[in-house]
């Protein structure tokens, strides 16, 4: 019996475990869209669980109550749509000294 020969085959390497697997992602609108989208419910649930507090039956509350609730809510929102309409050069504030 010659010891060089045996019946084992000889290890493949295979090919397709060496090259990266590419997922199809969507492109940035796509995922944009799909992500706002779900944040928006989100807010607007929030919204409505919100509006259940108006019951005057279980609370009570002043008309500077309101004002300051949804003064808050509207900076929030005024803030987060600045940051939807301006540059990333304007939204970098610069120190200056005053005269």
């Amino acid at each position: 019996m010659d010891s060089l020969t045996t019946n084992t085959p000889a290890p493949t390497v295979s090919t397709e475990a060496t090259q990266p697997v590419q997922q199809a992602q969507p492109d940035k609108s796509a995922r944009f869209k799909e992500k706002a989208e779900n944040q928006a419910s989100k807010v607007m649930a929030e919204i409505e669980k919100l509006q259940k507090l108006s019951n005057k039956k279980y609370y009570t509350y002043s008309t500077e109550q309101i004002n300051e609730l949804f003064g808050a809510i509207q900076s929030a929102l005024d803030e987060t749509k600045v940051t939807f309409t301006t540059t990333n050069a304007e939204k970098k504030k610069l120190f200056t000294f005053s005269a």
